[in-house]
């Protein structure tokens, strides 16, 4: 059994409504992405099974959102994170969730970090042109996360990155830093396509061309209009091939919630039941 996810959706809604109202307040454009994209033009809302958002910015806008953001009254119930916000969390993207929820992520089981109910906002950096320059940043990039995992998850990531010692003597700090003068090192060629570098699917897959990133259209997202590429086609098959097919149904599963306990009184578990409230874990004052 899934996890009760209307309750899941609407928590997200608000997050994204809230966003979507600080994005306008400073001129900030955002866009959906992945699997939300499709969720907007293939069922205009959610996928049914889908347990997250996930939303786009260009770098500049990125950047502008999270010193904005965790300043502003608006987003006084939800926290920003983001490794520069707070070194706890280890991502190269940030997410925005609410304060009074707790969730148990797949793969992030001992996340460090606040993890409550969440959605992603991804940055779209330049992608070089020259094949030797994509592998550079492709294996400086991989290198990186494998060394920042294993120092979060000893555990499941016990290897460091073999033959690159530098980096397994470097600080999480110098690290932070490396990897995203990596990913924006070619910002500055505004001719180049978009690359969204924290994406969960293979090196420069989600890609985005200038011309596709110029204009943006409205479309239905459960109660709300949320912008989408106007280009969102092209952009949807180069990622999923023919994504207006619905997968098959052993492969309709939520992917990241695997608990969530919010307020104070009630925990959402994967066979969408409540029962009382788990201990939350003892986590540090966050930065920001």
């Amino acid at each position: 059994m899934m996890i009760d996810m209307n309750q899941i959706h609407s928590i997200q809604l608000g997050i994204l409504q809230e966003v979507a109202r600080l994005s306008a307040k400073y001129h900030l454009k955002y866009f959906m992405t992945g699997g939300s994209a499709i969720g907007a033009v293939r069922h205009h809302g959610f996928i049914p099974w889908d347990d997250d958002i996930d939303i786009g910015f260009t770098r500049h806008d990125f950047e502008k959102f999270i010193q904005v953001a965790p300043t502003e009254s608006v987003m006084s119930d939800y926290l920003v994170e983001e490794n520069r916000l707070n070194p706890r969390y280890e991502y190269d993207f940030a997410k925005v969730m609410t304060k009074n929820s707790q969730i148990l992520e797949r793969g992030r089981e001992e996340a460090k970090a606040h993890n409550g109910i969440f959605i992603d906002v991804f940055p779209f950096d330049r992608l070089p042109a020259d094949k030797s320059q994509r592998l550079e940043q492709k294996m400086v990039l991989q290198d990186i996360l494998q060394e920042i995992r294993r120092r979060f998850y000893p555990d499941r990531f016990p290897n460091a990155a073999t033959g690159h010692k530098p980096y397994t003597s470097m600080s999480l700090q110098d690290l932070y830093d490396l990897r995203l003068k990596t990913m924006v090192q070619y910002d500055h060629h505004h001719d180049l396509p978009y690359v969204n570098l924290s994406s969960p699917y293979d090196y420069a897959k989600e890609t985005i061309f200038p011309s596709e990133m110029q204009r943006l259209i409205k479309m239905p997202f459960e109660n709300l209009r949320v912008p989408v590429l106007a280009g969102y086609d092209s952009y949807l098959h180069r990622l999923y091939g023919d994504y207006m097919k619905l997968p098959p149904v052993e492969k309709r599963i939520q992917r990241h919630i695997l608990n969530a306990t919010v307020d104070s009184s009630s925990t959402i578990d994967e066979n969408g039941s409540d029962k009382p409230q788990l201990p939350l874990l003892g986590f540090e004052s966050q930065a920001g």
